[in-house]
């Protein structure tokens, strides 16, 4: 019984002292702990260690120093809180975690190598050697703080300031550099804004206010997190500002075309590696856009999903993302030979539904597409224009593109289908003299071309493909008509009585590219009063013209000089001209006229017509006239294949 009671008290009188130990805080323990450990943790001899209930280190200062002795943190006036489950799950391989670092002033030196290695002390023993997380805090209170940060995995040099101030509020004020951005960033939360959390930690969000500075941008954002650096939870108002949307996206690591200045707002949320932006809308140069989307982080390769709405979307605004926005390097070039941004496709997914109420071409002269339905997919370094179908003055346009970015050159595919489309609606041009719409008519045409390049010039350089054009029920001016074919007598006529169309026959373009050098197989504009065929080539590789139009009159004219015309140069200088040969001939037979008695000169420019039968484009192709100097392009008619209608334009919002 005396044992027993020996024992008892024995054990009483352990556990009295083990409590007031740890009421005291163990003196002494704290700093020799730290000394033993070879961990680069120093504290001076007043740190008190609790273990008991709350486990908690109270330090006057603390100091972490790296694996070669170089100064990480130095604290004052410190108090570190943590559970023991926390320790545990350390030892395991789990990143640290400390529910409280609270201190008077704190001086931090962050770093990590591009492989996730820190020289900071916080990996379990066993694994020296593996990449360190960054602790997780879930609570920073510290009255006077810096921060200077160099993580290679983030991309981040900078240089910060934050505080806690007397009311509870977080603030943050950070300097620097993120991708290689210059960036300023300023932050304000509220009481208990922890900078990392677990999922599993449950933390309430809090208010956040937090506005980053670039350059020539701004982006904004105010709502509530449950951590700043990971945004967990994250959910508030997003406004942007900035130079190009590519600019914003770029020290992000996010993918997105260049543009012209923009302005955007939506809300932004944040949960698990998932971005939303909902109720987006922003202007875009000149055009209105608006949207939902989603960026997930998750997977190996980042996927950008959402539907695109909204409208106009001008065709100017696009011009930087496709190289049109400079003028080419090349004199005398008219097509853009800026590289395009291909490599950028690589670095990320994409699914994205389009459907505009409008895209503007950006000339008066072309009528603007409305509406506009497509789906753009981004997938392994491919991109596709899927299910393209927009309405177009009356009819539609429907299509596809394909671009591989894994030959090189990258390699392009493009079809088209138009159908049904008002050519007097859609192009819009005025001239003196000419009908209110010198052609009408309803615009059909197929065009499946492929080519390879890295800038728009060295992709229509190297082309390759059918291209069929056909105007149905159509009109062409009459007094074009009779300058095409130089007849002076009846061009006058209709010049001084009114110019009307004439109902045309035929009317189409059959060919294909080579090489980026585009040359009709068949070429043919028929009406009542002329048959006019066009032969020769269009090269888009050097930008030149070589054309040679040929106007036959059905009716008797006066005064005509019959004479082929040539349009050539380039692209940005055509030259139009009379071809000689022809021309010569009419003047060699006025002298000869001429020197038997001079009125019967004019003989020589009367015309009696040629008895041509209509062209119809459904019909056999015309054979062409072994007189003429070179072959002429006749109507041998195109195979058109059944008309390859996709979907109606659909209204806006339409996926």
């Amino acid at each position: 019984m005396k044992v027993a009671v020996t024992l008892a008290g024995a054990v009483v009188l352990v556990v009295v002292a083990v409590v007031g130990m740890d009421l005291a805080g163990w003196p002494g323990l704290a700093p020799r702990l730290a000394a033993q450990a070879e961990r680069g943790l120093d504290m001076d001899a007043g740190a008190r260690l609790h273990l008991l209930w709350k486990p908690r280190l109270e330090a006057p200062r603390l100091r972490v120093s790296g694996t070669h002795g170089e100064p990480l943190a130095d604290a004052k006036d410190v108090l570190l809180n943590w559970q023991w489950g926390d320790i545990w799950a350390w030892r395991r391989g789990a990143p640290l975690r400390l529910r409280l670092v609270q201190a008077d002033s704190l001086s931090l030196n962050w770093q990590r190598d591009a492989a996730g290695h820190t020289a900071w002390p916080v990996q379990p023993s066993g694994a020296p050697d593996e990449p360190a997380e960054m602790p997780q805090i879930d609570h920073l209170v510290v009255r006077h703080g810096t921060a200077q940060l160099d993580d290679a995995p983030l991309l981040l040099l900078a240089d910060a300031r934050f505080a806690t101030q007397a009311d509870g509020r977080w603030t943050a004020d950070l300097k620097g550099k993120l991708r290689g951005q210059q960036l300023a960033l300023k932050a304000e939360a509220g009481a208990g804004l922890a900078l990392l959390a677990p999922a599993e930690a449950g933390l309430p969000p809090v208010k956040l206010r937090a506005e980053l500075t670039q350059r020539d941008g701004r982006i904004a954002f105010d709502g509530t997190a449950a951590s700043l650096l990971d945004a967990r939870s994250l959910d508030g108002q997003l406004q942007v500002r900035g130079n190009s949307l590519a600019d914003v996206g770029r020290p992000f690591g996010i993918t997105l075309p260049s543009t012209p200045p923009l302005e955007l707002s939506g809300r932004l949320q944040h949960a698990s590696g998932v971005w939303q932006l909902g109720n987006a809308k922003a202007r875009v140069g000149r055009s209105q856009l608006a949207g939902d989307f989603s960026y997930d982080m998750r997977q190996k390769r980042p996927l950008l999903s959402g539907m695109l709405r909204g409208g106009p979307l001008r065709l100017a605004d696009l011009g930087p993302a496709v190289g049109t926005d400079a003028t080419p390097s090349r004199p005398g070039r008219v097509l853009p030979d800026r590289p395009l941004d291909l490599p950028s496709l690589n670095t990320m997914d994409a699914r994205v539904a389009v459907a505009l109420n409008q895209l503007d071409l950006n000339t008066p002269k072309l009528a603007p597409l409305a509406p506009v339905n497509t789906s753009v997919v981004l997938e392994g370094g491919v991109l596709t224009l899927e299910h393209f179908n927009a309405g177009m003055a009356g009819g539609e346009l429907a299509g596809s593109l394909r671009l591989d970015t894994h030959p090189s050159p990258p390699q392009w595919q493009v079809h088209a289908d138009m159908r049904g489309v008002a050519i007097e609606q859609w192009l819009k041009f005025e001239a003196k003299s000419l009908s209110a719409h010198p052609v009408t008519g309803r615009l059909r045409a197929d065009v499946d071309v492929q080519g390879r390049g890295r800038s728009t010039a060295e992709l229509l350089g190297s082309l390759n493909g059918p291209v069929r054009l056909q105007l149905d029920k159509g009109s062409i001016s009459h007094l074009l008509t009779e300058a095409t074919g130089l007849d002076l007598a009846q061009g006058l006529g209709v010049l001084l009585r009114g110019d009307k169309n004439l109902e045309l026959n035929c009317a189409r373009v059959d060919g294909s590219f080579k090489a980026g050098t585009l040359r009709p197989r068949s070429a043919v504009i028929d009406n009542r009063d002329s048959r006019i065929d066009i032969d020769g080539r269009i090269s888009l590789g050097d930008e030149t013209l070589d054309l040679r139009v040929v106007a036959k009159p059905k009716d008797f004219s006066l005064l005509t000089l019959r004479s082929p015309v040539r349009v050539q140069g380039t692209l940005a200088d055509p030259r139009i001209a009379l071809e000689g040969k022809a021309l010569g001939g009419k003047a060699i037979a006025a002298i000869a006229l001429g020197a038997l008695a001079p009125p019967a000169a004019l003989l020589a420019f009367v015309d009696p017509g040629e008895d041509l039968p209509p062209v119809s484009c459904d019909g056999p192709a015309p054979a062409p006239r072994a007189d003429a100097a070179r072959p002429a392009v006749t109507a041998s008619a195109p195979s058109y294949p059944a008309a390859r209608r996709g979907p109606a334009p659909r209204r806006q919002g339409q996926p």
